[in-house]
């Protein structure tokens, strides 16, 4: 029996015991989804890739009972069993009761599934705006669960250092075959040298979340399609076919939503579904890792789209949107690459105008350090950060030549850091252009790309958000209102000679949203010459 022979009998309302008024089919590059009444059939095409096999009904069988038992995991009820297809004089039938053991005169078989709304997925409560930070949260916790509760015991052999460079790097390898289609050689190689440096700098950071049990048996395909938002979270369609690619680091499967929200443009949603899962799991190292896994599994979906494009069966213009979409993913692979590679961030502004705010963001989707002017200042001055030093102008710490030592203690520890291999976001005022050539400087001699994000924000608000600070009794800078405009009398604008690498923000939009415009930012400068 063919696969077409096959698709063509579950086409037809006849083939299921219930008759259901009609059936819709949705295609895969490894599947055939049979949407039939209240429920949902899922069959496995005979295939063989390296990365899966499903060439003989044997392997189908076992690969369906490991797809209801691993996806009942986080979605119970929705999973109701695998049912054999039988021959039944000149037709195909379903069979009417879920089976244990293969079945004897089983042609193939189909996992049953309740079917779910698709106005409730996650992709189509994002795109049509129908879902608060709230309801993120509510996901984030479904997630922190299941991770808490996962399947470690084999987190070394998956999560080592080397183990995890040997699958990224054998998932680009298996891309190299749409070089010149849906990715380009150059864009290719850059991802390559990406995991090599990123894999050298962190060793010691991913064998050691192995050792500790970071490493678990996760979701492998975690995208907003998959996940169920109604009076409970349910999130269908795990990886069933291989181990490998479903154990991973915690940050991995949580990587893969981030980047499907990034794709859907809805990087805030993101960014509240990133801060209370850490809250919930008590992971804040994970934020150094999302880069690197959000680069291999925008490369998984762009191998994966590749493939279905290339897949004669299936209709033509499905086969272009798939070309589109794995065009769409490889570029975001990408992007990822040049994010998540060493650079010197320089998050700056006049006061209250959120720098603080903006690079704290960035710094919680890169996992980068934040060096703050305000805090440095007040260690050199032997002060607590929130300690209240006046803030006279040009008095106490704030002299001139205090603001000098405090700048070059800024450009120490930025230069420190770039050298040991990682990057920096700098949170300072930065109005003069000596200071800023001073980071250029830095910047130079580590050899990465800088970028002056500028936060920019009307008086009125910048005034509000001063006020409000003056009552805060954690704040650290000890700005006024007064101080804020003697700093836009002094403000240096940027000129043509840094017009490469110098970025205007609107700082009265949403944090999380400026922090990947930075990114988008940096991912856009060439590599070679340094400039956008």
């Amino acid at each position: 029996m063919g696969l077409e022979e096959l698709i063509a009998a579950m086409k037809q309302p006849a083939f299921y015991p219930d008759h259901p008024a009609g059936v819709e089919v949705r295609q895969t590059h490894i599947s055939c989804v049979f949407l039939a009444g209240d429920f949902v059939y899922k069959i496995k095409k005979p295939l063989r890739f390296a990365f899966l096999d499903y060439s003989t009904l044997e392997r189908r069988y076992h690969f369906a009972c490991e797809e209801v038992r691993l996806n009942r995991r986080l979605a119970p009820r929705v999973y109701l069993g695998v049912f054999p297809i039988l021959q039944h004089g000149q037709s195909l039938v379903l069979g009417a009761h879920a089976v244990t053991r293969p079945h004897p005169r089983a042609a193939d078989y189909a996992v049953k599934m309740r079917r779910l709304p698709d106005d409730r997925s996650l992709e189509r409560l994002v795109r049509e705006h129908r879902i608060d930070p709230a309801g993120m949260r509510r996901v984030a916790a479904v997630l922190a669960h299941f991770h808490a509760q996962a399947e470690r015991s084999r987190a070394l052999e998956y999560g080592r250092a080397d183990a995890v460079y040997a699958a990224v790097r054998d998932n680009a390898e298996e891309c190299r075959p749409f070089a010149g289609d849906t990715i380009g050689a150059r864009e290719l190689d850059l991802v390559g040298r990406f995991y090599d440096s990123f894999v050298k700098q962190h060793r010691e950071l991913l064998d050691r979340r192995a050792r500790r049990g970071m490493v678990r048996e996760g979701h492998g395909d975690l995208r907003s399609e998959h996940v169920c938002v109604t009076d409970q979270i349910e999130i269908i369609d795990c990886v069933e076919f291989s181990e490998k690619l479903r154990y991973a680091d915690i940050a991995s499967d949580l990587g893969f939503l981030l980047m499907d929200l990034d794709r859907l443009e809805a990087p805030a949603l993101g960014h509240e579904l990133l801060l209370a899962y850490m809250h919930e799991i008590g992971d804040r190292e994970l934020s150094r890792l999302l880069n690197f896994y959000k680069c291999h599994r925008a490369m998984v979906r762009g191998k994966v789209g590749s493939l279905k494009a290339r897949e004669s069966e299936i209709a033509a213009p499905q086969r272009e949107r798939a070309r589109q979409s794995a065009r769409a993913c490889f570029a975001a692979a990408y992007r990822y690459a040049k994010a998540g590679s060493p650079a010197l961030i320089a998050v700056c502004g006049l006061p209250g105008s959120g720098k603080s705010t903006i690079a704290r963001a960035l710094s919680e989707r890169s996992g980068f350090a934040v060096l703050n002017s305000d805090v440095i200042r007040k260690r050199l001055a032997g002060k607590a950060p929130t300690d209240r030093a006046g803030g006279h102008w040009r008095a106490g710490i704030y002299t001139r030549e205090f603001t000098a030592a405090t700048y070059r203690a800024l450009a120490e520890q930025a230069g420190a850091i770039l050298r040991g291999g990682d990057g920096v976001i700098i949170d300072a005022t930065l109005k003069d252009a000596a200071q800023r050539a001073m980071l250029c400087d830095v910047a130079r001699a580590a050899a990465v790309p800088i970028v002056f994000a500028q936060c920019i924000i009307g008086d009125a608000e910048a005034k509000r958000r001063l006020e409000a600070r003056a009552h805060q009794a954690d704040a650290v800078s000890d700005a006024t209102w007064e101080i804020y405009l003697r700093h836009k009398a002094e403000f240096a604008q940027f000129g043509p000679d840094l017009a490469g690498c110098h970025l205007r923000l609107d700082a009265a939009a949403n944090p999380a949203l400026n922090a990947c415009a930075i990114e988008r930012f940096v991912a856009a400068i060439d590599s070679d010459s340094g400039e956008p």
